[in-house]
């Protein structure tokens, strides 16, 4: 997980939340994403089908590994203007 911290009074930083549906801490990151959208902070949640807990980044010859640093990469670009 990447996450938003305060940078000056009032300004928050973007999040970028990923988990999948056989990870252990699939809930814990579905509520932090809805706690941080609850206090203003824009945050996306992806979710892999059949991951575990960052399985995606074990091997990057996998479909669901491109996703996702095809997802995190477009985050990336979207907020550092990339």
């Amino acid at each position: 997980m990447i996450y938003g911290r305060r940078v000056r009074s009032g300004e928050t930083l973007p999040a970028i939340l990923t988990t999948g549906t056989r990870d252990l801490l699939l809930s814990n990151t579905v509520r932090v994403h809805r706690k941080l959208r609850a206090t203003g902070i824009e945050a996306e949640l992806e979710v892999y089908e059949g991951q575990s807990h960052a399985q995606y980044s074990r091997d990057d010859r996998l479909p669901e590994t491109r996703e996702a640093f095809g997802e995190i990469t477009a985050f990336f670009d979207k907020h550092l203007g990339h």
